[in-house]
């Protein structure tokens, strides 16, 4: 098959797309990654072939910081928004013609119009189920919430693909997250960790999460470090824009103080400087598979991706989110005693991180459960399944 797998979001969306394209490729199917210009390395990293699409996410998150805690969707405005959803649909069906199956992932609200276009089948990939909506067990606050956001949606947003629909021959659509999700999702994340539940608003298949190995070992200077002295915690905060780098570089001072701790810092997209002492030194990007295993912890904003590896490498972690999927994976990392229970991203301090690092290393059931998680998950393979599930799922059309 050709297949045309479109992306707009961070890179905790872009790497786990580009790990099923890799997965695609190695059963004979030729597939394109369309997705934001800072992903190019990434991709092309990998031997997959890449086409510049959407805006670049890094770029809009840089220069909107002050909107963290509404995560990427905070920083378009409802007049980009319109943009993006309109290049889309207007201009994917002439890059992706002649294509079998579109895939889509983050961002993608237009996507499925421009397959319809097309009259080739579209399927949705999400990361964690929230995404999928609420049950009829679930507090009625939760359903408010998810109600008005789909509400909202239709309002703001459905008149406008209609317009483009209409002068596309094509049926209008009655739901946009019902048309933005397909028909039947495919949620890559593990079951072990967070089993989506058969009551949600939206159909979907489970298969597993989707990890890219690392093309490259730990660096010489950073495996150095490692070795120097006691084992290090690991601190990143991802793609989560940080409006105030020196008020965070003196708080993992004074966490390093208040902990005697030894630390590897992630500058993430909050672009830390580089500031490294005896017990601090500040990485850009990792192959996590293998420095987590060589840290004591770790503390992050409860990324997917990151949640992911670190349940492998089986050490503790803390979890202080600030939007979408984290919050539910803090609650799971409570839940499954991985770790202990944080506040969110906007409330951090010195003092919380400080707690939550030495509840991870003196408790011992944390330890414990992380490693048999480990275990449980050793022999997953999220790709595969994901891939067989695609491959099915297409013949039958």
């Amino acid at each position: 098959m050709k297949i045309a797998c479109v992306v707009l979001g961070t890179r905790g969306d872009v790497q786990p797309m580009v790990a099923l394209s890799k997965g695609l490729m190695k059963k004979g199917h030729d597939v394109t990654i369309f997705a934001p210009p800072e992903n190019e390395e990434l991709v092309r990293l990998n031997n997959c072939r890449f086409v510049s699409f959407g805006p670049g996410i890094k770029k809009a998150v840089g220069e909107k910081p002050e909107k963290q805690k509404g995560g990427v969707a905070a920083t378009i405005s409802l007049k980009e928004g319109k943009k993006l959803i309109g290049d889309q649909i207007n201009l994917l069906p002439g890059l992706i013609k002649n294509t079998d199956l579109v895939l889509g992932a983050g961002i993608v609200i237009g996507v499925a119009t421009a397959a319809d276009v097309l009259k080739v089948p579209y399927r949705f990939v999400a990361l964690y189920p929230i995404i999928l909506g609420t049950t009829h067990d679930d507090p009625l606050k939760n359903r408010i919430m998810f109600g008005f956001g789909r509400s909202m949606m239709n309002i703001l947003i459905r008149g406008f693909i209609n317009r483009k629909r209409n002068k596309l021959g094509l049926q209008p659509i009655k739901d946009v997250w019902s048309h933005w999700l397909g028909e039947n999702v495919i949620l890559a994340c593990d079951k072990e960790i967070i089993a989506a539940r058969k009551r949600v608003a939206f159909p979907f298949t489970q298969t597993g999460f989707m990890l890219l190995p690392s093309k490259n070992n730990l660096p010489e200077n950073v495996n150095t470090f490692i070795n120097s002295g006691k084992p290090p915690v690991y601190i990143g905060f991802g793609s989560n824009p940080i409006a105030d780098r020196d008020k965070y570089s003196k708080m993992f001072e004074k966490v390093r103080e208040l902990t005697g701790q030894r630390f590897i810092i992630s500058k993430g997209w909050a672009s830390f400087p580089d500031t490294d002492s005896r017990d601090i030194m500040f990485v850009d990007e990792m192959p996590f598979e293998f420095l987590f295993p060589k840290m004591t912890a770790a503390v992050y904003h409860g990324g997917t991706g990151t949640m992911a590896a670190l349940l492998r490498a089986g050490i503790p972690q803390a979890a202080f989110p600030f939007m979408g999927d984290q919050f539910m994976n803090r609650d799971q990392i409570v839940k499954l005693g991985l770790g202990p229970k944080t506040c969110n991203f906007k409330e951090i301090t010195a003092e919380s991180i400080s707690g939550a690092i030495r509840e991870c290393l003196t408790n011992d059931n944390y330890k414990k459960n992380a490693l048999e998680m480990s275990e449980r998950l050793k022999d997953a393979n999220g790709v595969d399944i994901t891939v067989e599930v695609i491959e099915k799922t297409v013949t039958r059309l």
